[in-house]
């Protein structure tokens, strides 16, 4: 509370009651891991330390609010010194962000007994521009001034502002959580408001519907009318804690992943492959893990797929005699670009002793050159496209002006290789 409004606390009453940490337990009936694998820790799915943005700004809030350094307060008129300079500072908040609303309009709701504000304070002095000063030698950097009506157990939100030079820091959304469980904690069970457009896709975010729920003989005849607004409404729960919401983010989340732990792998890590055994392609069966889950071989009891299809693969290979036609026609492509007189710096890997391109396997992470090329083709399995066949072409010419760059002669050369095998595929 304010200090003007009772005087026991220094610190406001509005971090609410300590709603218990949500604690999901370990799924009792989880699948285990199989022999050489291993279960990955999914505790910390959601926390301080998640990139999310509306995660980080929480994290943010509730340290300040921790330190000291912000605090929200309810302040009404008792027509002490401290609530009325406090009041005064809010509205001019109010009046400075809301500039469509008569400046008599707003002193006369601010001040009004029957409506009360939730002040968002900032200790020490005002800095040029942003905020207004406040009883204590506190800044008043925002608010949100609301109408209880107890009985009908809803409560109207007149006025919600932040300054401007402390907007897009999660202050909005703080204090909207605030007013939420001040408006609980009171018995309240809605939260009605009048947005402009601007103010609309604000109150979407926070919970707010078009759909207005409440009993039409509750709020009629009691909340203020505006000609251009939107009626918009906040049904509160009980349970939820809106101060803590990534909390509950995280326990709803980690309750799912036990769940899926009792039915999938999702949790078990495999090892890795050895890329030794890749050159000859690869049967699907034996990845590490794929045997293990709800994965059939295939619906009519055929062989199983593979990672490129070849033969080698043990899978039910591709059209043997499109696929002699494909190689046929990717060997004549890469024989007359082997033939071309441009062809030389890319006939072989690159010698960085040779050519004097020390760092050149630093730079380039993915080196290929036309014999990498040829022994693919020559595997059979590897091109089973001529999309791939081109990828590995492109990655050639790309490495080479990466390395050299655009005004090089090399790179000159690798661009009339390109137009070649551009003009054959």
């Amino acid at each position: 509370m304010a200090r003007g409004v009772t005087g026991k606390r220094k610190e406001p009453e509005l971090d609410g009651r300590r709603y218990p940490r949500q604690v999901v337990p370990e799924s009792k009936r989880r699948r285990p891991a199989p022999l050489g694998a291993w279960t990955q820790d999914t505790r910390d799915i959601l926390g301080p330390d998640s990139q999310h943005a509306y995660v980080q700004r929480w994290v943010r809030m509730t340290q300040l609010e921790a330190k000291g350094e912000v605090s929200f307060r309810i302040v009404v008129n008792d027509t002490s010194r401290d609530a009325m300079l406090n009041l005064l500072a809010l509205k001019n908040v109010f009046v400075k962000q809301l500039p469509n609303m008569p400046r008599a309009y707003v002193s006369r709701l601010v001040f009004d007994r029957k409506h009360e504000s939730l002040a968002l304070m900032k200790s020490g002095a005002t800095p040029v521009g942003s905020g207004s000063a406040a009883a204590g030698g506190e800044t008043v950097m925002g608010g949100c001034c609301y109408r209880p009506f107890k009985e009908q157990k809803f409560a109207e939100v007149a006025f919600l502002a932040i300054s401007q030079t402390e907007q897009v820091r999660g202050y909005g959304t703080r204090l909207m959580a605030q007013v939420k469980e001040r408006a609980k904690r009171c018995g309240l069970t809605h939260l009605l408001t009048c947005a402009d457009n601007n103010a609309v896709a604000y109150f979407k975010k926070q919970g707010f519907s078009k759909k207005i729920t409440l009993p039409f003989e509750l709020w009629q005849g009691r909340i203020k009318d505006y000609e251009g607004v939107l009626l918009m409404e906040c049904k509160l729960h009980p349970q939820v804690d809106y101060l803590n919401m990534p909390l509950l983010l995280k326990a709803q989340k980690c309750c799912l992943v036990e769940k899926l732990k009792e039915v999938s792998l999702s949790h078990v890590v495999y090892p890795g492959l050895d890329v030794t055994s890749l050159r000859r392609g690869l049967p699907l069966e034996s990845i590490p893990g794929l045997a293990d889950i709800s994965w059939r071989k295939d619906g009519r009891g055929g062989a199983a797929p593979s990672t490129r299809g070849g033969a080698a693969s043990g899978a039910a290979s591709r059209d043997p005699a499109a696929q002699a036609a494909l190689k046929q026609h990717l060997q004549s492509v890469l024989d007359q670009i082997k033939a071309h007189g441009s062809s030389w710096p890319f006939l072989d890997p690159v010698n960085p002793e040779e050519t004097g391109a020390i760092d050149y396997y630093q730079v380039i992470k993915n080196p290929i050159d036309l014999s990498v090329i040829q022994t693919r083709l020559n595997e059979g399995w590897f091109y089973v496209t001529k999309e791939i066949f081109l990828a590995d072409l492109k990655r050639m010419v790309e490495n080479c002006r990466t390395y050299n760059g655009k005004a090089h002669y090399v790179t000159d050369l690798a661009c009339q290789i390109e137009r070649v095998f551009l003009s054959k595929l």
